[in-house]
């Protein structure tokens, strides 16, 4: 069981990332690239292709993207765009994103730029979760969906929809079961290893993930992580996070990085659709919108809330936030979440990241 567990882990290296991409391709079927943790994964999946959260390069050098892009933008979408420009992401059939910042906006133009001959779809993300907000992001779904039909050359009907919606909503209730394991005093998974679990589900078929994870749990409620010390409990907070090389750093330095706030971690999977609600793209809607929310969006207190109820879930005895640089929301929120930790007496940090692991002996100094 340790290496079925081990594969699933190591599912996002950049060996393995794109192998159940190619055996999908191999069967006759499309690959759809998603950028953003805010694209509704369900529908593209209903229309029988394959959601594939990209990941960027994790290599230093991005010298082909430097051509596009300046070197005070975000490197999340300067490493993805490098992965593009060098042939890496030539598999996709499409690529999903959504307009929750102007350097998505940016790498989305650069990418029609190319001509590549892929679907290529933004969709508008509103910045709260009010009525109006979900209305109109229930339309850019509509949108979506229209666009995989006339692409796919196929109807993507109601109940096909609702099936996908209750598929994504296992996966997620066994992520959350995973999740559940780590309120131990000592879980079966370090932090470093639960970032690759949830990282190859948004690579892997629904299908052949959640089977393998569930034969899995009796053999985690049993495992005892790999880690020298189980104090102190920490909470990583952050946005594009899908090296765990960074939780490794932590955890090698004495602590235990025991939950996370991280889009490619609890916020992808924390929010189920209502399926049989009459209305899954309504249902979607909501639920994508009223998910744990990132810094882009307007909701910061209930961010802050929610935060504060897994550190006390979680028995968390400090935080560290990983801000990825020239990432403008989370850099604007810093000194508003800081404070908020601060009034409960919870040991904080906030340090600036690169996106591929970098800088490693000044993040093991502060």
């Amino acid at each position: 069981m340790e290496k079925e567990l081990q594969d699933l882990i190591d599912g996002n290296t950049e060996h393995n990332r794109k192998k159940w991409a190619l055996d999908w391709k191999k069967a006759g079927g499309k690959v759809i690239g998603t950028l953003c943790s805010y694209v509704p994964e369900e529908v593209i999946y209903a229309a029988g292709m394959l959601p594939w959260r990209i990941t960027g390069t994790w290599r230093e050098n991005v010298p082909l993207a430097r051509a596009y892009r300046p070197v005070n933008s975000c490197p999340f979408c300067t490493h993805v765009l490098e992965a593009l420009l060098s042939g890496e992401l030539d598999f996709l059939d499409g690529v999903v994103a959504t307009s929750r910042d102007q350097d998505l906006v940016r790498l989305v133009d650069v990418w029609k730029s190319l001509d590549k001959e892929q679907l290529t779809i933004q969709l508008y993300l509103p910045h709260e979760e009010s009525q109006l907000a979900c209305r109109q992001f229930e339309k850019e779904i509509k949108k979506l969906l229209r666009s995989l039909e006339e692409f796919g050359g196929i109807r993507i009907s109601e109940e096909a929809l609702s099936k996908s919606i209750t598929e994504y909503n296992k996966t997620r209730s066994l992520l959350m079961r995973v999740y559940e394991l780590r309120k131990k005093p000592k879980p079966p998974l370090s932090g470093a290893e639960v970032l690759g679990l949830v990282t190859t589900a948004a690579l892997m078929p629904k299908g052949q993930f959640t089977p393998r994870m569930e034969s899995l749990l009796p053999y985690l409620e049993k495992r005892i992580a790999p880690v020298d010390k189980f104090q102190p409990r920490l909470l990583v907070s952050g946005d594009f996070l899908d090296d765990p090389s960074y939780l490794r750093l932590v955890e090698e330095l004495g602590c235990l990085v025991a939950m996370d706030d991280l889009d490619t971690g609890c916020r992808y999977f924390w929010r189920e659709a209502v399926p049989d609600s009459g209305d899954p793209v309504g249902a979607l809607a909501e639920a994508y919108l009223q998910r744990p929310g990132a810094p882009h969006m307007f909701n910061w207190a209930r961010q802050a809330d929610f935060v504060r109820g897994l550190i006390n879930q979680f028995n968390i005895e400090g935080v560290i936030e990983f801000v990825l640089i020239y990432s403008q929301a989370r850099q604007i929120r810093v000194p508003y979440f800081r404070d908020r930790l601060n009034k409960i007496g919870i040991p904080n940090i906030s340090l600036t990241r690169e996106y591929g692991l970098a800088n490693v002996g000044q993040l093991k100094t502060r």
